[in-house]
């Protein structure tokens, strides 16, 4: 942060949204670094061992906690990252870890502070065991959004042995404690100067099944909204030029964009073509493609529903509603989202969106969607949205805010279509 004072709100008000519009363009400020785990190999270096830990994963990191979560001697790490999955718990599970190599303390204050927060320990190995100084210090809040365990964790070696700890409690006062053994966990109580065994179980971890997303598929192409949100009215017109706008209401549909001169529309239309039955069947009334290749490019697109014997509804999309189609995308995901074809949105019988389709598909995805959706309330949305089964720590969106987040990326062009949302968002 500058230290001096601001003196031009506008600017600095402008100089924010460019730089957010950065990040919504794909700009990374970590350089898309993957995650690296360092391996202190007791010589003054460290190895980078990220791969072979199974940790070198390319998320984008926020925070990380360390806590020997099943209670076998080693660490295990919590980490949250930015992009899903939020919440990761990866235990450590290395075949060659000697059991009993470890000592873990925890602190109990007295004269300060209960937890002991800012004490320092030393672990003072038997004599002649060569290992170089052990010290921990405990600590709250010193990582970003986590904190690790309390425990003091120090990790003993092959053939280490702890004989004594050596405590510099908040204050300055310091204090030895005696009783310390390879292997085990104490209590460390201020005034004490005797190690209290605690005994800790080992526990299995196994993560339970969940069965609140029993489907499967390719993130990229298929997409559920956490929350329901009305696409923009979308005008066309139809082979005999006649004006027409989408999402109707009354019954679900399904808006296919797409170009005369991309292969894989083709093969979609196709596809839809030759199983047009099982879209009906899905309980989808209305199909309708909308060309985008604009009016110079009607008289190929009638060519190519012509030779396929297109059985539904199609026309081409006026140019104002592609813009307020980017608009939408670049709301819900809040980045720059390329309008690329063929692209399709499954809408609810009130135009709700839910779900969109990149690349080819098939109508069993879309029947398996509006039948999960169709019962759904908000929380059913959010549990449908993510690609990968799991459980949120994180509450469902608010379905005001989204319309009221939605409505300000319309303010703009589209004033009508804002106006739309912020009516919603008071119903």
């Amino acid at each position: 942060m500058s230290p001096k004072q601001q003196a031009d709100p506008d600017l600095y008000g402008d100089a924010w949204s460019d730089l957010l519009q950065q990040v919504r363009d794909g700009l990374s400020w970590s350089g898309r670094e993957r995650n690296r785990l360092l391996l202190n190999d007791g010589a003054g270096g460290f190895a980078n061992v990220s791969t072979v830990m199974g940790l070198d994963q390319d998320a984008d990191g926020r925070a990380l906690a360390m806590v020997d979560w099943d209670h076998d001697g080693d660490l295990d790490l919590w980490y949250r990252d930015r992009t899903a999955p939020r919440l990761r718990l990866m235990l450590n599970q290395h075949a060659g870890a000697r059991k009993g190599d470890f000592v873990s303390v925890l602190l109990q204050g007295e004269e300060c502070n209960r937890n002991a927060i800012g004490a320092v320990v030393e672990l003072i190995d038997a004599p002649g065991s060569g290992r170089l100084r052990s010290v921990r210090s405990v600590r709250a809040g010193d990582l970003f959004l986590s904190q690790s365990s309390r425990w003091l964790h120090f990790g003993l070696g092959e053939n280490g042995e702890a004989a004594k700890a050596r405590v510099i409690w908040p204050g300055g006062r310091e204090e030895l404690f005696k009783g310390l053994k390879a292997g085990g966990s104490f209590l460390l109580k201020e005034g004490s100067g005797s190690a209290v065994p605690v005994e800790r179980t080992p526990r299995i971890i196994a993560p339970a099944a969940d069965s609140s997303l029993p489907h499967s598929r390719d993130a990229t192409a298929h997409i559920n909204p956490p929350v329901a949100l009305r696409l923009p009215p979308l005008r066309f017109r139809n082979p005999l030029g006649e004006r027409g706008v989408v999402p109707g209401e009354g019954s679900p549909q399904l808006i296919m964009l797409w170009s005369a001169e991309c292969a894989v529309s083709w093969m979609q239309l196709k596809q839809m073509t030759e199983k047009s039955r099982a879209y009906r069947v899905a309980g989808i009334p209305l199909v309708i493609a909308l060309n985008v290749d604009g009016e110079e490019g009607r008289v190929k697109a009638a060519e190519v529903m012509q030779e396929l014997r297109w059985p539904f509804e199609w026309g081409s999309i006026e140019n104002i509603s592609l813009d307020a189609l980017s608009a939408f995308q670049q709301g819900l995901f809040d980045l720059t989202v390329p309008l690329t074809v063929p692209l399709a949105f499954l809408c609810g019988a009130g135009g709700e969106v839910m779900g969109i389709y990149r690349g080819s598909f098939e109508a069993s995805g879309i029947a398996d969607d509006l039948e999960a959706l169709r019962r759904a309330d908000g929380e059913g949305w959010h549990a449908w949205a993510p690609p990968m089964a799991g459980r949120w720590f994180t509450k469902a969106v608010d379905p005001v805010y989204a319309m009221e987040f939605m409505a300000r990326q319309f303010d703009n062009r589209f004033p009508e279509v804002a106006l739309s949302y912020l009516e919603a968002a008071l119903e």
